[in-house]
């Protein structure tokens, strides 16, 4: 077959079981998605870790382990697409999410992800004794729920909740994680209407109304790209920032538009 193969596959606490579906696939990677901090689970999925990480070594196929935040909120989301799109630009054009082994709690996160980004998830249909999976007929394409890309003006005012940047490439730099990424973590936040609206006819060298910025954040807000929340400061104005659904849309946008 053609082309480089990734496949991020989602670890539980069934090594057999994940073994099973990933060895139905063509893989010239492996990446084992794991919680960064503890949660209820964690310790057995550690030693699955493990296993798996020595089982596919011991077969030449490279590993990499990767934490996701999936004690917070939808960041796993974004995560997920920013690590996709590093293996893009790293040559993995056959990319493929493996949610087999999953909790539900993280599945959830990775399915939506996917769906942004279209990429093919997979789950394995596995051949049962009882209530034990003892072998695989084949791993089912999951449909995923079709996500429109934001628009140019919307991807414009999420572009003000990050720092000056030179290239697209980034944001995805291949030694950074989405956490060690300043321009993902130092994100900026705005503290009132006026303040945002001064970035933005900064930005386009044009003068704009409040009812222009609230029509953005309006359309925004209802995709859940935004957190806006009262200034401590001035009960009458609002903060603004970035929800992490933003960023994953921001992203999204961003490698569409530039590759």
């Amino acid at each position: 077959m053609n082309g480089n193969y990734s496949q991020i596959v989602l670890v539980g606490h069934l090594p057999e079981k994940l073994i099973y579906s990933i060895d139905k696939e063509t893989v010239h990677k492996i990446t084992l998605i794991t919680e960064k901090e503890p949660l209820p689970g964690t310790p057995e999925a550690k030693k699955v870790l493990t296993k798996l990480t020595k089982y596919y070594e011991n077969r030449k196929i490279p590993v990499q382990i990767v934490e996701f935040d999936f004690h917070i909120h939808t960041k796993p989301i974004a995560e997920l697409i920013h690590f996709i799109y590093q293996q893009r630009l790293q040559g993995f054009d056959k990319i493929t999410v493996n949610i087999s082994g999953g909790l539900r709690y993280m599945v959830v996160w990775l399915y939506i992800a996917c769906s942004i980004t279209s990429t093919r998830i997979i789950h394995g249909d596995f051949i049962y004794e009882g209530n034990k999976e003892v072998g695989i007929y084949s791993n089912m394409d999951l449909p995923t729920i079709p996500f429109p890309l934001i628009s140019d003006k919307q991807f414009e005012f999420l572009e003000l909740f990050f720092s000056t940047y030179d290239d697209y490439h980034d944001f995805f730099k291949p030694e950074l994680t989405f956490n060690d990424n300043l321009l993902l973590y130092n994100r900026i936040k705005y503290t009132s209407l006026e303040e945002i609206r001064d970035a933005l006819q900064n930005k386009r060298n044009e003068s704009l109304t409040r009812g222009s910025i609230n029509g953005f954040i309006q359309k925004l807000n209802k995709i859940s790209a935004l957190k806006i929340y009262a200034n401590p400061q001035d009960k009458k104005e609002k903060t603004i920032e970035t929800s992490y659904l933003g960023i994953a849309h921001f992203l999204n946008k961003l490698f569409k538009t530039y590759t």
